[in-house]
């Protein structure tokens, strides 16, 4: 069984604040080159940002940045690339996240609870993270669809993947807001995250358990 548990609204929203901050930096860093539109997704925008005390792996934020090339200037690893290094710019100056860390399908930067501004830690034992942010850089195909910058570690090489946009649960949720049944949904996702025993399912896959299984319910 996890642990898992909610984080308070008074101890995450600074940091969503703080993010929001460094991600209007970054767009006036850019803005001569190209601009773009962000969106938190995932729990963050649902607010049942959860995490498991018992772990070293804190809470986490999860943005999508959309970028304004209509004409394709830019290939999909200059645009990784350049929005890597101006993350990295911006967040050395005053913020306490570590540098940049570029994976598969997005980047991430995170908060250490030991030295925190350092950016190479080095330990015999894993640091223990407070909390972190994914950026994944996308673009919005049609409602269903969309594709993200893919960073292949093995070669080295980037591209533009295609992705299912998620669940289509939005008729589902309003019935769930209008009915005041969202503190029966946020117990129910909870249950499922702490008693989940397969790695590979992520959190938005037990989401959307949660929502159908409270609308079947009361539907």
């Amino acid at each position: 069984m996890n642990h898992f548990e909610y984080v308070s609204k008074s101890k995450y929203m600074p940091v969503k604040k703080e993010l929001i901050k460094i991600i209007n930096q970054v767009q006036d860093e850019l803005r001569e080159q190209f601009t773009f539109d962000y969106k938190f997704i995932g729990s963050s925008s649902r607010n049942m940002i959860t995490y498991d005390p018992k772990t070293n792996k804190g809470y986490d934020f999860d943005i999508n940045i959309e970028v304004n090339d209509f004409d394709e200037y830019y290939s999909a690893k200059e645009l990784k690339e350049i929005l890597i290094n101006t993350f990295n710019q911006v967040i050395k100056l005053t913020y306490p996240y570590a540098s940049c860390q570029n994976n598969t399908r997005v980047f991430t930067i995170k908060v250490y609870e030991e030295n925190p501004c350092c950016i190479n830690i080095i330990a015999l034992r894993s640091p223990k993270i407070e909390y972190s942010c994914d950026f994944a850089i996308v673009n919005t195909i049609n409602d269903y669809q969309q594709e993200y910058i893919r960073f292949n570690k093995n070669t080295h090489e980037y591209s533009w993947q295609m992705q299912c946009k998620g669940y289509l649960l939005s008729k589902k949720e309003a019935y769930i807001k209008k009915n005041k049944l969202t503190n029966e949904l946020r117990k129910i996702y909870l249950d499922k995250k702490n008693f989940n025993t397969n790695p590979n399912k992520k959190s938005r896959a037990l989401y959307a358990e949660a929502v159908n299984e409270l609308y079947n319910t009361h539907h």
